[in-house]
C-alpha cells in the first residue's frame, strides 16, 4: 500500500513538471516598463522654504525600467527611473523635486502556472534635482540619498508578454539643502508591462 501511494504521488509531481509552464520551470529574464503614482508620505516633505515651515509633497508620477530574471521562486531586479512632484505654497513659492532612482532587489516568488504572486527586497541610491522659486528667484541643487525599498506585487506571465502590478514603500534618507530639508520616502504603486525572452 505504501509503495502505491508512493508511485502515486511521485506520477502527479511527474505530472506537475511537465504540465507547468516553462516560466516556473526555468530562469526567465525580462524587460519591464513600469508606470504609476509616487506618494511622498512626510507631512514636513519639505522645510524652512520661504515662509513655510514644512509642507507635504502631492501624489506625483512614476516612471521605470527594469531588467530581472525569475528563477523558480528567487528572482532579481536592476532598475532605474523618474520620479517628479512638486507644489506651491501660497506666497508662490514653488518647490520641486525631481529625482532618479537606481536600485536592486531580490525577490521571493511563488509561481503559480502563469501568476507570480511575489515580496521584494532592495536597495539603491536616489539623485534628487531640487529646485525652489519665487518671483524673480530660483535656487536648484542636486543631493544623492540611500534608498531601501520593501513591497509586495504580482505578475501575469502570458507566453512573452508580462503584465503586472506593484506597490512598495521607499525609504529615503533625508537631504539637506541651502534652504531647507526634504523627506523624500513615499509609496509607489505601478502597472508593469514588459516582454520575457
Amino acid at each position: 500500500m505504501a509503495t502505491v501511494r508512493r508511485s502515486l504521488l511521485a506520477a502527479l509531481a511527474a505530472l506537475a513538471v511537465v504540465a507547468a509552464p516553462a516560466s516556473t520551470r526555468a530562469a526567465d529574464t525580462y524587460l519591464a516598463l513600469k508606470g504609476g503614482v509616487w506618494v511622498p508620505t512626510a507631512s514636513d516633505g519639505y522645510a524652512a522654504v520661504a515662509d513655510v515651515a514644512s509642507g507635504k509633497f502631492p501624489a506625483s508620477g512614476d516612471i521605470e525600467l527594469a531588467y530581472g530574471a525569475t528563477m523558480g521562486i528567487i528572482g532579481a531586479q536592476i532598475a532605474g527611473g523618474y520620479m517628479w512632484s512638486s507644489t506651491t505654497a501660497v506666497d508662490g513659492t514653488t518647490v520641486k523635486a525631481n529625482t532618479v532612482p537606481l536600485y536592486v532587489l531580490g525577490q521571493l516568488r511563488l509561481p503559480i502556472f502563469f501568476i507570480q504572486p511575489y515580496l521584494e527586497l532592495g536597495i539603491g541610491g536616489l539623485a534628487n534635482f531640487a529646485n525652489v522659486s519665487n518671483v524673480g528667484e530660483s535656487l536648484s541643487a542636486t543631493k544623492y540619498s540611500f534608498l531601501a525599498i520593501g513591497g509586495a506585487g504580482i505578475d501575469f506571465i502570458l507566453g512573452p508578454i508580462l503584465l503586472g502590478a506593484e506597490a512598495r514603500y521607499m525609504y529615503v534618507t533625508e537631504q539637506t539643502f541651502d534652504w531647507g530639508a526634504m523627506k523624500l520616502s513615499g509609496v509607489n504603486i505601478t502597472a508593469n508591462v514588459g516582454y520575457v525572452f
